[in-house]
């Protein structure tokens, strides 16, 4: 009998040991992938400013053909070295597609409405509806019936999306800092970034559980995106100008594909192997501001005082929606007794 006894106290203790040992590497894999989608959000921000001008010039399509083959062929060799991906991928074809489809879907929307409408607002919407759409998704892929928010994360996602409204607004009114040339250019850009905003959220829920079932952030990059190279070609094909001749702009095009889209690729995937999604799509949605500074260095667009004011207030609803997660979790567990 007290050996059946001291069995018991021995398991009791060993599991309370890796329970308390699985919540630490739980928080450091959480504050890793905070520092991480930190970092690029700095990427993202240079590279919305800088894609933003170029777009006025030449067409997104060109960027996406390049951008996404390139990070293709950069990544294929570390898919063939992993077989962990390999056969995790193979187990899950159908979650593969579906990351490739809702990827183009995302992309393409995201590199269009830079091209419409004023970047900082274009983050603002993309990025901002994340949190909003991933609380809804999660409904649909968490087996314990997703996320369940607290009295003060509602009152904070209530703003996040007045924050989203009022940037609406101050882009269907002209009073951002790129006035479109027509109301519907200005709709058209507004449903491209949210419309682009809520693929990337479940683009994100699919890629975290390939992580999870053993693909590693750099091998899938090897395999997201030829939906959305081939999907841009297509397209272009079609288009009345048709493909471009000549090689002159390919050396610009993939320097700039590479520094700004690729590598900003790779630093994100490795934040949704490592955090929440939830956190991710908080963390991107304080960049906005950060783009507004850069936009006034750049001096090619006005400087709005609204979208300061729309990014500003959205900063604050993301940070406070951030920080009522944060204390749910830990109330979760670790419930008063």
């Amino acid at each position: 009998m007290l050996g059946m006894h001291l069995t018991q106290i021995c398991s009791t203790a060993y599991e309370s040991a890796m329970n308390i040992g699985s919540q630490a590497n739980d928080r450091r894999r959480e504050t890793a992938g905070f520092i991480v989608a930190a970092g690029f959000v700095l990427l993202a921000a240079v590279r919305d400013v800088y894609l933003g001008g170029l777009f006025q010039r030449i067409t997104p399509l060109l960027i996406a053909i390049a951008a996404f083959s390139l990070c293709t062929v950069l990544f294929l060799p570390v898919l063939l070295g992993s077989r962990r991906s390999l056969v995790a991928l193979r187990r899950r074809p159908g979650d593969l597609l579906w990351v490739n489809i809702t990827t183009a879907c995302a992309w393409l929307g995201f590199l269009y409405a830079l091209k419409l409408i004023e970047p900082t607002i274009v983050q603002i919407l993309y990025s901002g509806i994340g949190p909003l759409s991933v609380i809804w998704i999660e409904r649909y892929f968490s087996t314990d019936g997703g996320v369940r928010l607290s009295r003060s994360e509602r009152i904070a996602f209530l703003g996040l999306f007045a924050a989203l409204m009022f940037s609406a607004v101050v882009v269907l009114a002209g009073l951002s800092g790129a006035p479109s040339d027509s109301v519907g250019d200005a709709a058209l850009g507004v449903i491209f970034a949210a419309g682009g905003g809520i693929a990337i959220s479940v683009a994100t829920m699919l890629c975290r559980r390939l992580n999870d079932t053993g693909v590693t952030p750099s091998a899938l990059l090897a395999l997201r995106f030829p939906a959305t190279a081939a999907s841009a070609f297509v397209v272009l094909a079609l288009l009345p100008s048709g493909l471009p001749t000549g090689a002159a702009w390919l050396e610009a095009v993939l320097v700039i594909a590479a520094l700004l889209i690729v590598l900003a690729s790779f630093v994100n995937q490795v934040a949704i192997s490592l955090a929440s999604p939830l956190t991710v799509r908080v963390v991107l949605a304080v960049g906005p501001v950060l783009i507004f500074f850069l936009q006034v260095f750049e001096g090619r667009l006005a400087a709005s005082p609204y979208s300061l004011i729309a990014a500003t207030l959205y900063a604050f609803a993301a940070l406070a929606a951030a920080t009522a997660r944060q204390r749910a979790i830990r109330i979760y567990r670790h419930p008063t007794p």
